[in-house]
């Protein structure tokens, strides 16, 4: 008969019929936010972006000999409200992660994938993390929030311990076909 340690038992205990999911972690402004891992086909260092016109939150940019679509992540999940995008060291200067291309080596493009095979680039100033969570932890949206903040792209929320934040669980469907925001109602 095998003796079984009280620590091994705990984690067998924990792990026992738990489903996962594995995300990529990354900050946006003082948000944190999710996505699927399968949704991601690569990291790649951000490179120059052009083309953000009018500030509609998306630009192009070559990645492998072709055009990518680079998509804003705040402004597809928050809109255009005529608050410029700070940067994450919480300083006044505005800046646009899209039309930033003084500093074109500074941050990563997440590049993703959607069912139909489309990709497009998420440009993030800090370095992204794989992290893995029970599906216990992903809950929907509240509706009141929902309700109150003009918000799209966001499918969930994962609920982390106390002291950590709690992650935006992104759309990538919507991420990439998600139609400009209407402005709040007064």
């Amino acid at each position: 008969m095998a003796i079984v340690s009280p620590l091994k038992s705990r984690r067998l205990r924990n792990n026992k019929g738990e489903t996962t999911q594995q995300v990529i972690v990354f900050q946006l402004q003082r948000e944190w936010f999710a996505l699927p891992i399968f949704a991601v086909n690569k990291v790649v260092p951000k490179s120059d972006t052009q083309g953000d016109y009018l500030h509609s939150g998306a630009g192009l940019t070559v990645h492998e000999g072709k055009e990518l679509l680079v998509l804003d992540i705040g402004h597809q999940v928050f809109g255009n409200l005529g608050n410029p995008v700070h940067s994450p060291d919480n300083s006044s200067a505005p800046q646009s992660p899209v039309s930033d291309v003084e500093h074109p080596e500074q941050g990563y493009l997440l590049i993703i994938r959607n069912r139909q095979g489309d990709l497009a680039g998420l440009p993030v100033a800090s370095s992204p993390t794989v992290r893995r969570f029970s599906a216990s932890a992903i809950v929907p949206l509240p509706s009141n929030y929902a309700a109150r903040v003009n918000i799209q792209c966001v499918s969930g929320l994962i609920v982390q311990a106390d002291n950590q934040p709690i992650l935006f669980l992104l759309n990538p469907e919507q991420l990439m076909h998600s139609q400009p925001l209407l402005p709040p109602m007064a």
